[in-house]
């Protein structure tokens, strides 16, 4: 099974331990697929570049991040399980659907893994004081970027809109080939200036980096 994970090896240094859990993740994955939409059934044949390792090189971003990282709409915990398996730690995986969530708490344990699993619409979420927000396949840029800037307002420190714009955390997010449209669309006022940096998974696709006051 192992021999799965080639490709990812080539792109991401893991050690062994951590190969095992890659593994568990991806059968456990594969097993209850079978029960529910977890990802789409064509992807799973490409797990290993379209799920895993397109979440991993998200790692270099945000493993030196030393508080809480939000992970919007988990789903099968792409990229927030992956990023906590490689060692990102208080990493809370954002979910409203409770059967995905009884699969995250599956992956949670079975994996021995740290990250916390919320079932919450992210608009209901108690506020959690995030460094860093990421997200994956849920949404648009912009309507990412306001989610950010309102759960911010849900902090007892922050009083006005214009504070939880300047307070809003790093966001890390993955986007397809609609990522120049996406950018376009985010509201200036939000004051939110992205850097591009490519994907190693698909040429159309990009990393999208948000660096609060320039910390990372």
């Amino acid at each position: 099974m192992h021999e799965m994970f080639s490709t990812f090896k080539k792109h991401i240094n893991v050690s062994h331990e951590t190969l095992e859990k890659l593994v568990i993740y991806f059968e456990l994955l594969c097993f209850w697929q079978k029960r529910m939409n977890l990802v789409s059934n064509n992807s799973l044949y490409d797990a290993e570049i379209r799920h895993f390792l397109d979440s991993a090189q998200l790692y270099t971003y945000c493993k030196n991040i030393k508080g809480n990282i939000i992970d919007f709409g988990s789903g099968a915990g792409f990229p927030g399980a992956v990023l906590s398996i490689l060692g990102s730690s208080k990493i809370f995986l954002i979910e409203s659907n409770k059967k995905k969530c009884n699969f995250l708490i599956t992956l949670k344990k079975e994996t021995n893994s740290s990250f916390n699993v919320i079932n919450s619409r992210i608009e209901n979420l108690d506020f959690l004081d995030p460094s860093m927000i990421v997200s994956r396949a849920l949404t648009s840029t912009k309507k990412l970027s306001i989610l950010s800037m309102h759960h911010m307002l849900k902090s007892k420190c922050i009083n006005s809109k214009k504070d939880a714009i300047k307070n809003i955390p790093n966001l890390l997010f993955l986007k397809g080939k609609t990522f120049k449209n996406e950018l376009n669309d985010v509201p200036e006022n939000l004051n939110i200036k992205f850097q591009t940096f490519p994907s190693i998974t698909s040429a159309d696709s990009r990393i999208l980096l948000y660096n609060n006051n320039n910390i990372l």
